[in-house]
């Protein structure tokens, strides 16, 4: 008999529970199979695929493309969801397959009998290798399970579940299935089976001993803090791209939840700094730094970047790269995955496959992006409505630049709070923004950053926590997802989590007075009120150029939360002084203390 190789996707399908219907109700389960096989050859056939074989209730079938076994198995899985629902599991692989002319065989149509096993009615699993072939087309969407070891299957296999809408996403405790079974021997004597508990106890008591009293803080071993790369550049443009390097590697390890990373608005309070390594780390309060330098001569760049353990003041890597100006993308992913490989993280197949996603391949409109976040950084009207422009220009450059589409959606709602904007029309427009880099690339957290923002201010609090949290779990360092998270906190009246939030917000930007009110603020509502007070200490230590009114407003803030109104009179009497709108506060707090001719006045 004839056969052949190919490549192929393998889909396997299988009604659960089809044995015990069909000995409960004989007449259900065939009407039940009739319409599954219906269904399976009209919609199989619509996506290019074959049926080779039927199983009983289960079916083998292969396509010429992993894009088109998954969509018609979604399209499988809705239709089988439909009320009277038939419980069905769909697990698909790619690999290479002996075909004759009734029959496949091969190791990849094992595995996608294994994957097809693990699944629940209702879901779609898929091997990493489709994951692969799929990732890019935005209909289709997957969440990571976990790796398992499928029987008979060497190596441990990511399974991913597609997570369209309303399919069924199993948790991944849930998944069961051939998966390799671990040997147990029967206990036949009882007596070892205390002796086995005290060993067992005491080895838990041995590591939590070494967990808690390591000498080593594992928490603030693997922080870190991207410092400003030198421009020893003498091109006009080059400090855009020094600025731009920087900024991008901290965005490409602020996805990583093992790493505390520093945010850049406190690192880039470190530009020409004269202060030492050791220095720098103890004010952020981290055990790494990375610094480095960029040199451009015409479309020529040269990047060198070193990381530094910080308590040895010793360099543990270093690279250069001697690249052309249209790679500075790469270069910028590359020194990412460089530090994580030194630091010894271990990166999850979706971090792998974040730090291999290029924003934009022009060049041009990275430009504009970078001047773009120049302008909204600065926080004025002008400067807002300038990002706005800048931003639409690199998306007619790349309309499938979904970081410029998120930063204009958060311009346009900043303009409410810098340019008067009508906040109604505001969010509409910035909403349309953010659907458009949503269904370019759902991967980047500032998309749902700024849905929270929006939900927050439209008090739509249960689609803020979801966004927020979205954000979040793509990038656990983004701190302005969690300084904005600790507001929706304050807005519901949780103050324990706005408490944790803004502590963590904080940590991520310690020399960002917004961060830093944003935690006095949550201490306050949770009436700690000494902590409050030294982190204004803090506040004016931290920054020798604090303004007074800000300070004495903080002071105020203070003493009027607990109350003290004796002790709030000084600050209100400055702030009296420069604006007239506290002399009321003022005449109130002398009223509270009795002092019935200083009220009055």
């Amino acid at each position: 008999m004839a056969q052949h190789r190919q490549l192929a996707a393998i889909m396997f399908t299988d009604i659960e529970g089809y044995t015990a219907l069909m000995q409960k109700d004989e007449k259900k389960a065939f009407a039940i199979r009739e319409r599954h096989r219906t269904t399976l050859e009209s919609t199989i056939k619509k996506f290019n695929g074959m049926i080779i074989q039927y199983f009983g209730d289960g079916t083998l079938s292969i396509f010429k493309s992993s894009v088109e076994a998954v969509n018609c198995a979604v399209e499988l899985q809705l239709s089988f969801l439909i009320s009277p629902k038939i419980p069905v599991r769909i697990g698909i692989h790619v690999g290479d397959i002996i075909r004759s002319k009734y029959d496949v065989v091969g190791d990849a149509v094992n595995i996608a009998s294994r994957i097809e096993s693990c699944a629940v009615p209702g879901s779609i699993l898929i091997s990493d290798k489709v994951h692969d072939h799929i990732r890019s087309h935005q209909n289709i969407k997957t969440k990571f399970l976990d790796a398992y070891e499928l029987k008979n299957v060497e190596d441990a296999m990511p399974i991913f579940a597609i997570s369209n809408d309303g399919l069924i996403v199993p948790k991944p405790e849930d998944v069961k299935g051939k998966l390799k079974s671990i040997p147990q021997t029967k206990n036949k004597n009882n007596k070892t089976l205390p002796l086995l508990l005290v060993i067992i106890m005491i080895l838990l008591m041995v590591v939590g001993y070494y967990t808690i009293f390591d000498t080593k803080d594992k928490a603030q071993d693997m922080s870190i803090a991207v410092l400003p790369f030198d421009n020893l550049s003498t091109d006009d443009d080059a400090e855009i791209f020094r600025d731009g390097i920087t900024e991008e590697i901290l965005t490409y390890l602020s996805k990583l939840k093992d790493l505390h990373v520093i945010s850049r608005t406190s690192v880039m309070q470190y530009k020409k700094t004269e202060k030492s390594i050791p220095e720098i780390a103890k004010e952020l309060g981290v055990s790494y730094i990375l610094e480095g330098s960029i040199r451009k001569f015409g479309d020529k760049i040269r990047v060198t970047a070193q990381l530094i353990d910080a308590s040895t003041d010793e360099h543990i890597w270093s690279e250069n790269y001697d690249k052309t100006i249209t790679d500075i993308l790469k270069i910028q992913s590359e020194v990412s995955k460089e530090i994580v490989d030194a630091l010894q993280l271990n990166l999850s197949i979706e971090d792998q496959q974040s730090f291999d996603i290029i924003p934009t391949e022009s060049i041009e409109a990275y430009q504009l992006f970078l001047r773009g976040r120049q302008e909204a950084d600065k926080r004025n009207k002008e400067s807002i409505e300038k990002s706005i422009e800048l931003y639409q220009e690199a998306i007619d450059i790349d309309p499938e630049y979904a970081e410029a589409y998120a930063e204009i959606a958060n311009s346009i709602f900043l303009q409410t709070y810098y340019g008067n904007a009508d906040p109604t029309k505001a969010h509409d427009r910035a909403e349309n923004y953010l659907n458009k880099a949503e269904k370019i690339n759902n991967k980047i957290s500032r998309i749902y950053t700024v849905k929270g923002l929006l939900y927050n201010y439209s008090k739509q609090y249960e689609k803020a926590k979801e966004a927020f949290e979205k954000a979040i779990a793509l990038s656990p360092n983004d701190v302005t997802a969690r300084h904005q998270y600790s507001t929706f906190f304050y807005y519901i009246g949780d103050y324990k989590n706005q408490l944790e939030q803004a502590k963590i917000a904080y940590k991520l930007d310690p020399l960002s007075f917004a961060t830093a009110s944003n935690l006095f603020s949550a201490y306050t509502s949770n009436e700690m009120y000494d902590e409050a007070e030294k982190l204004i200490e803090d506040i004016v230590s931290n920054n020798n150029e604090s303004d007074p009114f800000i300070i004495n407003r903080l002071y105020m803030r203070l003493y009027m939360a607990k109350p003290d109104y004796k002790k709030a009179i000084k600050p209100l009497k400055f702030l009296s002084d420069e604006d007239v709108n506290y002399l009321r506060i003022l005449g109130y707090s002398y009223g509270q203390l009795g002092d019935r001719e200083n009220a009055y006045k």
